[in-house]
Formats: structure tokens, sequence, C-alpha cells
């Protein structure tokens, strides 16, 4: 059947109308709000992030500045003493002792006050919490401070993380020379700790969800809103902290970028703000999802709104489209039906509209179709019969010459559609054989009476004329344009695989299926009925005999098939025996007679 035009239901377009009308309009106002109120957070968003890490920068710098004084108050009450003491004795001084103990005391922020002579032994006062002296890394920085101190300069550690009784703690540590006249008696030092810093960045993430950390000019991390992350660390990675590391102008940025977060990578938007003189800047950032999700609520409760207009869309489309198109839908399948040949189908339509009365002129029509097709089939059927009728009076016809091959034609041709059963061939090939097997023999009206009827062996000169059946039967056949097809069986069904039958000597695989088949068949019939030179066989010898040739005259899968038929029983009814002739032939599959 030719492949229909494409077409468009009604109801389809009803919905489509219905659905325009109404997720439309829905969709472009939620889409035109959700992009105001996007362009909004984004503004508001980028304001907080920039007034937060604007103010906590500010609050570090008062921290800082805060610390130095602190160091400065340190320096001015100790230094008169120092001058005073004799450098040996600066270790054990008691009043040394008692002013750094009164200064830790008084301050929160400073966890280790000491003074260093000129030969780095020292007095110190620690907070109660706290013991730096097993810090391998205040060690370190102490000693850097003191080498700073010795070419008269003040030192600022880089930031510290140091494990305290109450958890980890980032500290610095600030020193200052002491040298009066330009004469170098020690230094002053501090550790001071960062842990306001670290509150005000928690407190700046409790408050409105912002991750807030502090890096230096060097991209390392002084401190984080998250006091397991260790100082130092490396951040220069993430792209907001390339972005302040990379700026000219000491001013505050915004951006939106991408940061790995386990195996994903996750959007984000992030501010720095540098500090004033310390080089340090602030940083806060926070996933684009979570800046957004109002916007995003916004979205989900715009698409649920979306979908329960569609499906109210949907039902309301479907009521009132179902009374417009059912009918339409009834002749359309009913139509469809008579299309593809089925004629039993009506358009059952009870309706006074235009459409009920199209249903009443289309089913008359499709009664009147199907009597004129009846009618032709019939025709045609009486049509085929005839055909095949005459076909195998023909072959009766050419039987009846003689009358030890009378019905030899209708068996082949019975044994030729049994064998392309077994094979699965579809019907119309069956057809095709069945007609080239009645027909196999049909030259053998042109042989003369003397050759045909013989009773004995042919000599071989009256083998040759035998052999022009095939030709005969070819050459009477071809004329008939309807039966080409089934030339191929009536010319070649003495051929044999190996190239040794006749007419033309044709060989394996250029020997239609067909031809196999009915060579087997013709075959079989020879040997299982009576000839004047030799008694029929019984079934199984005769197929002992086909396999002996099986591969060299005829093909082993048709042989096989007529096995299975055996088998199963679909040759019972022809299975009788022959009369017993008392001469015995010679090798029966070279019968000329076949």
């Amino acid at each position: 059947m030719k492949h229909r035009q494409a077409r468009v239901r009604i109801l389809y377009v009803i919905l489509l109308i219905l659905l325009g009308s109404t997720v439309v309009p829905v969709w472009f106002y939620g889409d035109r709000m959700m992009s105001l109120n996007r362009d909004r957070l984004e503004t508001q968003e980028s304001s907080l992030q920039t007034i937060t890490s604007v103010s906590l920068s500010h609050v570090i710098s008062l921290y800082m500045e805060n610390l130095n004084q602190q160091l400065k108050e340190l320096s001015d009450t100790v230094v008169p003493l120092v001058i005073q003491i004799p450098a040996a004795k600066i270790p054990t001084d008691p009043g040394l002792q008692l002013a750094l103990g009164r200064f830790v005391a008084d301050r929160q922020t400073v966890l280790s006050a000491a003074v260093l002579n000129d030969q780095a032994r020292f007095v110190q006062s620690e907070a109660p919490n706290f013991n730096g002296q097993s810090d391998p890394f205040l060690g370190k920085s102490l000693a850097a401070a003191f080498t700073a101190a010795q070419q008269g300069q003040g030192y600022r550690s880089n930031p510290i993380t140091v494990l305290t009784s109450g958890g980890n703690d980032v500290v610095m540590v600030m020193a200052e020379p002491i040298h009066p006249k330009d004469q170098f008696l020690g230094m002053v030092a501090l550790v001071v700790t960062l842990r306001e810093i670290t509150n005000e960045l928690r407190d700046a993430n409790q408050r409105s969800g912002l991750e807030a950390y502090v890096i230096d000019n060097g991209g390392r991390l002084v401190t984080s809103y998250d006091p397991d992350k260790v100082a130092g660390t490396d951040m220069a990675a993430i792209p907001i902290v390339q972005e302040f590391l990379g700026a000219n102008a000491p001013v505050a940025g915004t951006s939106s970028f991408f940061l790995q977060r386990g195996n994903q990578m996750v959007q984000m938007l992030g501010t720095y703000s540098p500090t004033q003189k310390l080089g340090w800047c602030v940083i806060v950032q926070r996933k684009t999802s979570d800046a957004y999700a109002t916007v995003t609520e916004m979205r989900r409760q715009t698409y649920q709104i979306g979908l329960a207009l569609v499906l109210l869309s949907v039902l309301v489309g479907l009521l009132a489209a179902t009374t417009i198109t059912h009918p339409i839908d009834l002749l359309t399948r009913t139509a469809r039906s008579i299309a593809q040949r089925d004629f039993s189908h009506r358009a059952e339509i009870k309706s006074n509209t235009e459409i009920g009365e199209l249903a009443a002129t289309f089913n008359q029509m499709a009664d009147d179709i199907q009597h004129y097709i009846g009618d032709l089939q019939a025709a045609s059927e009486e049509n085929r019969k005839l055909f095949i009728d005459s076909i195998e009076m023909i072959a009766a016809a050419v039987d009846a010459k003689d009358p030890y091959t009378k019905g030899h034609s209708g068996r082949v041709s019975q044994y030729s559609v049994i064998l392309a059963r077994e094979l699965g061939l579809p019907d119309d090939e069956i057809d095709k054989i069945r007609i080239s097997a009645t027909l196999h023999d049909v030259g053998k009206i042109g042989i003369e009476d003397r050759v045909l009827k013989k009773p004995g062996v042919l000599t071989n000169e009256e083998f040759e004329i035998m052999k022009r059946h095939t030709v005969m039967g070819y050459e009477i056949v071809r004329q008939v344009k309807q039966l080409s097809e089934m030339l191929p069986g009536i010319r070649w069904h003495h051929e044999a695989l190996n190239g040794k039958g006749y007419p033309d000597g044709i060989e394996g695989d250029e020997l239609p299926l067909m031809v196999r088949i009915i060579s087997v068949a013709d075959t079989f019939d020879a040997i299982t009925t009576d000839r004047p030179y030799q008694a029929g066989r019984e079934f199984p010898e005769a197929l002992s005999t086909l396999r002996k040739h099986a591969g060299t005259k005829y093909d082993p899968l048709v042989v096989d098939a007529m096995d299975a038929a055996l088998a199963k029983g679909s040759l019972a009814k022809y299975e009788v025996r022959r009369r017993a002739v008392a001469a015995a032939p010679p090798d029966p599959v070279g019968s000329p007679h076949t």
C-alpha cells in the first residue's frame, strides 16, 4: 500500500489552540517575571556581597591596627625596663616577668608576649590555654622575627594554624626591635590570635549564608569561616582569587565562576575586597543556585501552574473536540479499512448534521464497492481455476500418450509442492513451482511415439531425441508471457549439480531452487512407479537411491526435505506399490523416461 500523505488531526488542532491561548501567555508572563526578578536578585546579591566583603575588610583593617597598637603599647611598657636591666638578667628579671604577665592577662587577643635580649635569650608570658613553645612553626617565626629585629626591622608573620584547648586557632607573630640610640638590645614580640576575624567571617556566613575567607597577596589562606581549614593553604587556583591577584586597582569586584566540589563543577557568585595596607583580601562567595533560590522557586511554581493549565486545557479540549472529531475519526478509520481491502467496517454515526448524511452516503458506497469487489474476486478465482485446469489438462494429455506415465505430471507437481512447503517457501513461490512441475514434461507432446512408448532401454540416438523434450517444452511455454517465471523448471529439470545433466549442462548455484525441487520430485516419482523396464520401488528405497546421488546430481537440502516429508507422513497417501515387471532397469537415476 502506498504511503499516505501526512495529515494533522482536528483534535490536535483544537488542543493546540487551547494550549496556545492558555499556556503561552502564562509562560510568557512567568518567564518575564523570572527574568526581572533574576536581574533584581543579581543586583541585590552583588550589592550584598560587596557590602559584606567591604565591611569585613574594614573590620579586619581595624583589628590589625589594634594589634599593631597593642604591640606598640607592649614596647612602650617594657622598653624602659629593658634599658635599665643588664642584658644577661633579662630572662630572669621578675619585674619584666610581671609586666608581661599583666599585659597578656589584660588582653584577650594576645596569646603570648615575650622580650628577647641581644643573644635571643627571652622572658615570656603565655595565656593559660596556650602553649606556643611546643609549636615548631611559631619557633621558626620567632627566629625570623629576631633576624629582622637585628636588621632594625619590624616583623609580621604569615598566619599560622595552631592547636589550642579550644580547637584550631589562627595566630600571627608580631615583633619590633629594641634599639635605643641605635644600639640593638633585643626585641619585643607578641603571638596574637585572629580568632575575632574568624568569628566575623563565621557571623557573616550565619547571617547571609556567604562563604567568607581571607587570603594574602600570594593567594594563600589567612583564615576562613570554617576553622578547620588550615592557614597557608594555596587558594590561587580559585578563579575569584586569580581575579584579585591580577587586579591592579584596590577596589572590590564581583564575578561568576565555577568551583570544583567533589566530582562536580558548581557555579558560584563571588566578590573580593582588598584590605587597606595589609595586602590581604576578603572574599565572599555563594552557590549561584542558592543566590537565585527565589527565582528557582518561582520557576518551579510557574512550571507547576503551567502544567496544571496544560492538563486542564487538554481535558477541556478533549471534551470539546471529541464531539466534533469522533464522527470524522470513524469515517477516517472506515475509509482506511476499505483502502486496505477490508470491507467489513462501517461508519456507525447517528447524527442529523452534515456528518451524519456523509456517513450514510459513505456506508452505501462501501456496500456497493464490497459487492463489486466480491464479484471481481469470484470471477478472478474462476479464471484462475480455469487456468490451472487448462494446465493440468495439457499435462494429462501429455501423460496420456504413454500409459506408463499416466498421472506422472500431477504427482510430480504434488511432490514438488510438499517439498516447497517443507523448505518454508512462500505461497506465491509454491504456486510457481506447482505450475512449472505440472508442465515440466509438456515438451514430450512433440516426441515420436516410437521413442516415447518404447518398452525397453533407449538407444543413444533415441535418447538424444528424448532429451529434446526439455527444449520443446521451453519453446512451447515461453510463448505465454504469464508463464515466464515457470520456464526454468521446464527447461532444466534434467540438469544436475555436477553439470552432467541436459540440455545446457549448467551446474551448482546456476540451478534455481525451483529446478532442484522439481528434479528430485520427478526422479522420486520415476523410481516409485511401474515402468516397462522396471517395477516401482518402495518410498524408503527410492529415498535411499536419491541420497546416494545427493550433492552430485541432486541438492542435499531438497533430499533432506523429502526425507522429512516422508517421516511426517506427508507422502502417506501416495505411497502405493505399482505392479512388478519382469525386466529390471539399469541405474534408475539415469532413466530416460522421466
